[in-house]
């Protein structure tokens, strides 16, 4: 965090503890009514003795009498004048500053970069830039690929906002997550190279040769995970670095690959592929949404976070 101290001393620091900051409110209020007591207290939504007991106060923390009675009305004096703008533009700045304007995604101006798996950009960038493109032609986002291992540095080094994650990071306490989608896995193949009955074991799936993918960046994904739960171990003789190349390898040797649903649905690449649920009930790939608390209220990346958690809601229906 920028340091923001300038030099100043304790001194500076602990003399607020002696002045009502709001205070200042008050000698707003009666500035405005021209000192008069009564309608700055209606103003301010005090009782007329509670305003005069302020307006004492002030006078005292200011050192001046501020509004001086001449013939049937008060006059501030030179200091009421001098302080009176500027106590209403720090007002005016501290009340902008809590309160912003509501956000208006026509006119926001932003750079947001999400780390996003390539084998999900399909499902994510093409309807998520085009609808920017209509609803927020400001707000620019950049897709970021970030190996599993360097997610956490680039978090911290700024150079992700949010991340598009499997079930294999365990977020920390820094951070907030939100489950987008939960897929079944399937497992694919070509029928010119393999052919299944109707029932296939787990047993006999693992001795089939198998294509794996590290998509998730880890050398033991979920499903080798579940075939050691159950007391079997496929036999991978093959390892993709990511999907794409998965239906045209399998269209020359005779291997399977066990995939998570999502990946595979609808992708035309699979389309001449035979695509089979693989233990539907027992095992799920999961996909979260992460951020950094830092951003939980940053409208531009709501309103990013808010189109994911839709547009995942709307495939899983």
């Amino acid at each position: 965090m920028q340091n923001l101290n300038n030099g100043r001393t304790d001194t500076f620091f602990q003399q607020f503890r002696h002045w009502d900051l709001n205070l200042l409110v008050v000698l707003e209020a009666l500035y405005t009514e021209q000192g008069n007591v009564t309608r700055a207290a209606q103003r301010v939504g005090l009782s007329q003795s509670a305003m005069s007991h302020a307006l004492n106060r002030l006078r005292e923390m200011l050192d001046d009498p501020l509004f001086i009675k001449r013939g049937h009305r008060m006059e501030a004096t030179r200091r009421a004048m001098a302080l009176a703008p500027v106590v209403a533009g720090w007002l005016e700045q501290i009340r902008t500053q809590l309160h912003p304007p509501e956000f208006d995604p026509a006119t926001v101006q932003q750079e947001i970069n999400v780390a996003i798996p390539e084998h999900l950009e399909r499902l994510v960038l093409p309807a998520l830039l085009g609808f920017l493109r209509k609803q927020a032609p400001g707000l620019h986002l950049h897709s970021r690929p970030v190996p599993m291992a360097q997610l956490t540095d680039a978090f911290t080094q700024g150079r992700i906002d949010m991340a598009i994650i499997g079930n294999d990071w365990e977020p920390k306490e820094a951070y907030q997550y939100c489950l987008l989608a939960e897929s079944r896995f399937m497992y694919v193949y070509d029928a010119r190279q393999l052919q299944f009955d109707d029932a296939v074991s787990l047993a006999e799936l693992a001795e089939v040769p198998q294509l794996a993918s590290n998509y998730s960046h880890k050398t033991a994904t979920i499903i080798d995970n579940y075939f050691a739960e159950q007391g079997v171990t496929r036999r991978i003789t093959a390892t993709s670095g990511g999907i794409t190349a998965i239906p045209a390898i399998l269209a020359e040797c005779p291997m399977l690959s066990i995939l998570p649903e999502i990946m595979v649905a609808d992708h035309p690449l699979f389309d001449a592929l035979v695509r089979r649920p693989f233990e539907p009930d027992k095992v799920r790939a999961r996909l979260y949404l992460v951020w950094h608390r830092l951003h939980e209220h940053d409208p531009a990346q709501q309103f990013i976070r808010d189109w994911l958690l839709r547009h995942f809601a709307a495939m899983s229906q």
